[in-house]
């Protein structure tokens, strides 16, 4: 080879590399809403213990909602699929890989200044921009519809610890308030053994009072025997192991009632279910515009480099290497596949638009019904708090002092023993029912800050007030 060979090789990389620069038609430092990183959406990677030592009877909601974004597989699951949607954003809008060739004579092509020995080609197929933008756009609704199944991942693990949490709290003061109510009749029934003992009651009364701390007592072994599954409930649903108990809660959380008058408008702007199928729709548009640029033909250009050698006779320009451009253009001639593709786009947005509007219908609905709950639970909480519990206490006192002394009936006092021993366990169930129906409303209303905005406090206070 001669002078122009390293030239025209020279020349055909830098004009390849020009065509690579196309690649970066869609700019990837350009970003959309909810599109964000996982890692900008808080919470860490999985670390290899679980966790479950980090818990003492004084750890609150708030710490085990922050050991579930830690240690759940749901939320790492689906932070996964977020990383993966976001490696699609970057992997599409670029320019197919060029080819290069090569071709050896196996017999020399003569020329006037020499023969032809062997040929580099380079190709660089340049599809139309539109193609390009539009797929990136696609892309980038996937990932961000991605972000909000992440969010409402986080959201359902949140919901499913708060009532796992609750139930487990509600299991605590249950023990506690059946155990105050076991010494109170216990107490009682010491003094009816002694009233009996006297002449002062009867034999059956003995027995009334006996059989209701034997009632009391199996309430109690009951509650005792259901710690161990509600506990592997709460571990289940942090992430943990499930093969050691947790400790009990100090207290059941005062929930943070939300006002309910704006759910509606909440869901609508902030829900995660509704925000995904939205950009899932721009995406099926996305697609249904790209497959009916599949008709538009594909530019490819290229450079040809033709070794030559020196000619046998002394000629002008001998050894002369050649460099030839080429340019092809792709002919979409089987219209019968685009036209088929088209279809299946547009089948797939209108299927896609159909499965949103239902579930926006069916999550308008669940948001309806989650605030008729919250809103009946949190009146049941105070009426039980303000009026029954406060009236019981008074009637089991003054029922308990008229029977010391001989003026009350057995059965009035056990009757009032147990309306008080029910009120209480229906407060505490209505309070743990609060604390989960609040934590519901938030995942369909996409509330992130509800879960754990002032838990700490609120459950320090409670244990204070206890």
């Amino acid at each position: 080879m001669n002078r122009m060979s390293t030239s025209a090789v020279a020349l055909g990389l830098c004009g390849c590399l020009l065509l690579a620069g196309w690649a970066t038609a869609a700019d990837e430092g350009e970003g959309k809403p909810g599109v964000a990183r996982a890692s900008e959406q808080g919470g860490t990677a999985r670390p290899d213990g679980d966790g479950s030592g980090e818990f003492t009877g004084s750890s609150t909601l708030a710490d085990y909602l922050r050991a579930a974004e830690r240690l759940s597989p749901s939320i790492s699951g689906a932070r996964s699929g977020h990383e993966a949607a976001l490696a699609g954003v970057e992997r599409v809008g670029w320019l197919p890989d060029p080819t290069v060739s090569y071709g050896h004579y196996f017999e020399e092509v003569e020329t006037r200044v020499g023969p032809q020995t062997h040929k580099v080609g380079v190709r660089q197929r340049l599809p139309w921009l539109g193609k390009l933008f539009v797929a990136k756009d696609a892309a980038r609704e996937r990932a961000a519809a991605a972000s909000e199944r992440l969010r409402a991942t986080r959201l359902d693990v949140a919901a499913r610890v708060t009532r796992a949490f609750a139930d487990y709290a509600y299991l605590a003061e249950a023990a506690r308030v059946t155990e105050e109510r076991h010494v109170l009749l216990a107490s009682l029934e010491e003094v009816t053994r002694t009233r009996y003992s006297s002449g002062e009651a009867s034999y059956g009364e003995l027995m009334k009072a006996q059989i209701s701390v034997a009632r009391v007592e199996d309430s109690l072994a009951s509650i005792r025997a259901r710690r161990a599954p509600a506990s592997s409930g709460l571990a289940a649903a942090v992430g943990l192991r499930d093969d050691a108990i947790l400790p009990w809660p100090e207290a059941i959380p005062d929930a943070t009632v939300p006002v309910t008058s704006g759910a509606i408008e909440s869901l609508e702007k902030r829900g995660p279910d509704i925000l995904a199928l939205e950009h899932e729709v721009e995406a099926a548009r996305h697609e249904r515009r790209l497959a009916g640029q599949a008709i538009v033909p594909d530019l490819t250009l290229g450079v040809d480099y033709i070794a030559t050698d020196d000619a046998r006779m002394p000629v002008d320009e001998s050894g002369k290497d050649a460099l030839i451009g080429t340019a092809s253009v792709s002919v979409p001639l089987w219209f019968g596949k685009h036209t088929a593709a088209v279809r299946q786009a547009e089948a797939v947005l209108q299927a896609t638009e159909r499965q949103a509007e239902q579930r926006t219908h069916d999550l308008r609905a669940e948001v309806g019904k989650s605030v008729f709950e919250l809103e009946d639970t949190a009146r049941k909480v105070e009426l039980y708090r303000d009026r029954l519990i406060p009236a019981a206490v008074q009637s089991v006192g003054a029922t308990d002092a008229s029977y010391r002394v001989g003026g009350a009936d057995f059965d009035a006092l056990v009757a009032a023993h147990e309306v008080a021993l029910e009120f209480q366990l229906a407060l505490a169930r209505a309070r743990a029912d609060l604390l989960v129906k609040t934590a519901e409303l938030a995942r369909l209303t996409g509330d992130d800050g509800q879960q754990t905005e002032g838990l700490e406090d609120d459950d320090r206070s409670t244990s204070r007030r206890r």
